[in-house]
């Protein structure tokens, strides 16, 4: 950046002086010249402004945010665990209704599949409200780890909620006796009525790993 600007010092010189030789009224070289010594007057400040004011990190900072790493990072761990098992679960939930609704599996077989899955998914829901986040963490990134926290339980709570509606609903003691289609529609309305919006977290993500990032060092 320094051989840079020497370069650019020493074309703006040269001009000046190309200029000054063939411009013959004072007036339009005097402008032009003040003109360029602002424009050059007003980068150099941005620019030594801007280097002036970064900082690099001490140690005693870096090594805070080792720390803040190692402790996000293990916990992050176990949350994007318990989120992978619920997106197989979700996934299992969906099959069970495609199957159902193909006539590869009875009424009888999905109540039974979506019963398991629902005591699969309670256990799922109880270990992600017990997942606190880790204490050693600064203000600013357990906030925003609760933040993300609250926004997975709200989604966890409503895909509970769809496979226990669902297991309700294919209970052959409490279907009607109607067609294959209905009890189709029944399960398929059941699924727009609960199913949860997308888990979107990006936010809380990338503040996170913005905070938790080292700044470089020049």
């Amino acid at each position: 950046m320094t051989l840079f600007i020497i370069g650019t010092i020493i074309i703006l010189l040269l001009a000046i002086l190309v200029l000054e030789r063939n411009i013959r009224n004072r007036l339009v070289f005097y402008a032009f010249f003040i003109s360029i010594a602002t424009a050059a007057s007003i980068v150099g400040y941005v620019y030594f402004s801007n280097s002036s004011s970064y900082t690099e990190p001490d140690e005693s900072t870096i090594r805070h945010i080792t720390a803040q790493q190692q402790a996000f990072g293990q916990w992050y761990n176990i949350y994007k665990k318990k989120t992978d098992t619920m997106d197989y679960y979700w996934v299992l939930y969906h099959k069970t209704m495609k199957d159902f609704r193909t006539g590869k599996i009875s009424l009888n077989e999905a109540y039974l599949q979506f019963s398991q899955l629902e005591s699969d998914a309670v256990a799922l829901h109880n270990e992600i409200f017990q997942l606190a986040p880790p204490i050693s963490l600064d203000d600013d990134n357990y906030n925003l780890t609760i933040a993300l926290m609250e926004k997975t339980k709200a989604y966890s709570a409503a895909q509970l909620q769809t496979i226990r509606t669902a297991k309700m609903t294919a209970d052959p003691e409490k279907m009607p006796d109607i067609s294959h289609d209905e009890q189709v529609r029944y399960l398929n309305d059941t699924m727009l009525l609960n199913a949860p919006d997308m888990l979107f977290t990006a936010n809380e993500i990338t503040a996170l790993r913005e905070n938790l990032t080292i700044p470089e060092v020049n």
